[in-house]
């Protein structure tokens, strides 16, 4: 009776059809129908929301090859499970049965690491896996060497003269951000370079202010389309162009999509014969700030000791808007690859001295590995350290009565050389600045950010 039990059911295994699951003769790979993997996703997605962890799609993550080396591949195919990223000592792992804990306890006694545990489609999941621990061939490797070389000389070869654009933004008003805006602009300029600084606090403008340099025609005039974006720069007296702001006017704080077309085309001409411009950008996290702050080449997030939170918040949703920015890019764009690290610069004022700008530094760099590396799959915001400036009330003063950057009224104190070394992560001012200098400069980000309806 059991034999027969047994000829009826592998009788029935036969005759029924299979739906999700395909094999060739005389081959065995297993062919993964689309209904499988939306099933599968599906799954995982209910899994991760379920136990709150992060979902993962392995075949899109940006996998780090050392946090793959953490596991071997015999244990990663038994355990069914593929390390994505490493981030001080915490492991995020993508996982089939992210709800096991002994599966993640093992893990961890593995790899020495602390698992993150995220949920993954099993059909995706073990493709990847494949496509990670596969040891390439001699050939394939030559191959994509060769290919390294090409795309290396062909990006040497777009480099050309053209401004190195700086934006320069916070969370909240009265942290310095305008101080750091001219003065950096100062400091460009005092090694020869040609620099423009654009007053683009829409709507609240400064820097009139602080330089007592007043003009006709500033950015109002040329979107409404009253003048020429060359007639509303004007000489300093402190070696750098401007382009004025005005006070509160709506138009400027909330721009249409035409004027930021109209903007990027003039900007592209004018900037090209800059080698530098610096964007003092408004306070806070609105979508126009964040837009004109990642299009620029670097990024500089000014805070205070006292505004630790707001600082790691312009951050986070600078981080949040690019990453928007760049998934869109590669939906939009023909061949267009995205980055995924971003890298703004922080920038800690008014310290006591210069260990707590570090110290302060290292606290925002762990809650961000934290609170936003360890649940990202492809995407990772790494903060750069740009320096930080003591408290001076006295040059800052002084500089404000003068009307004049600090840097050029007090040189020799302490805030004016952090300033001056700071300034050198963009050039080097040993050295008179030498014009023959290409930098890589197409504006291709900026404008694919500004005049995208994003």
């Amino acid at each position: 009776m059991r034999e027969k039990a047994e000829n009826l059911e592998t009788h029935r295994t036969k005759q029924a059809p299979d739906k999700k699951v395909g094999a060739s003769k005389g081959s065995g790979k297993v062919c993964v129908f689309p209904a499988q993997i939306e099933s599968d996703t599906q799954i995982a997605k209910a899994t991760a929301k379920k136990l709150g962890i992060p979902f993962v799609d392995p075949l899109r993550a940006h996998i780090e090859p050392s946090a793959v080396a953490l596991l071997k591949p015999e244990i990663a195919f038994s355990r069914q499970a593929l390390p994505i990223r490493l981030v001080n000592d915490i492991l995020l792992v993508a996982m089939a049965t992210p709800e096991q804990p002994m599966a993640i306890r093992s893990l961890e006694i593995l790899t020495g690491c602390k698992i993150r545990p995220a949920a993954a489609p099993k059909s995706s999941l073990s493709v990847a896996l494949r496509k990670t621990y596969e040891q390439p061939s001699k050939g394939a490797n030559e191959g994509r060497l060769e290919a390294l070389k090409r795309t290396q000389k062909k990006k040497a070869g777009a480099r050309k003269t053209g401004a190195l654009t700086v934006s320069v933004v916070s969370n909240k008003g009265g942290v310095g951000k305008t101080h750091f805006s001219i003065n950096l602009a100062c400091a460009l300029a005092k090694t020869g370079a040609k620099v423009l600084l654009i007053d683009a606090d829409l709507g609240n403008a400064d820097i009139s202010t602080k330089l007592g340099v007043f003009s006709k025609y500033h950015l109002l005039h040329f979107l409404q389309k009253d003048q020429d974006m060359k007639r509303i720069i004007i000489p300093t007296s402190f070696h750098f162009d401007l382009i004025c702001g005005t006070y509160g006017e709506f138009k400027l704080a909330n721009l249409y999509y035409a004027q930021k077309v109209k903007f990027i085309k003039h900007f592209n001409k004018t900037s090209a014969v800059y080698d530098f411009v610096v964007f003092d950008l408004g306070a806070g996290i609105a979508r126009t700030v964040l837009d004109f702050a990642l299009g620029a080449d670097h990024t500089a997030i000014v805070t205070t000791p006292q505004d630790v939170i707001s600082g790691y918040a312009c951050a986070k949703a600078a981080f949040f808007r690019y990453k928007e920015i760049e998934q869109r890019l590669e939906e939009r764009l023909t061949e267009y690859s995205p980055e995924f690290t971003f890298s703004p610069m922080l920038v800690i004022n008014q310290v006591n001295d210069l260990q707590q700008g570090v110290k302060i530094y290292d606290r925002i760099e762990r809650i961000v590995d934290k609170n936003i590396n360890a649940s990202e799959d492809r995407f990772r915001l790494k903060l750069e350290y740009l320096g930080s400036m003591p408290y001076d009330r006295k040059s800052l003063r002084t500089a404000e009565q003068n009307m004049r950057p600090f840097l050029l009224d007090s040189p020799h104190v302490n805030v004016s050389q952090c300033m001056q070394h700071m300034s050198t992560r963009f050039c080097n001012p040993d050295n008179p600045y030498d014009t023959r200098l290409k930098f890589r400069h197409s504006l291709k980000r900026f404008v694919a950010i500004l005049t995208q309806k994003i």
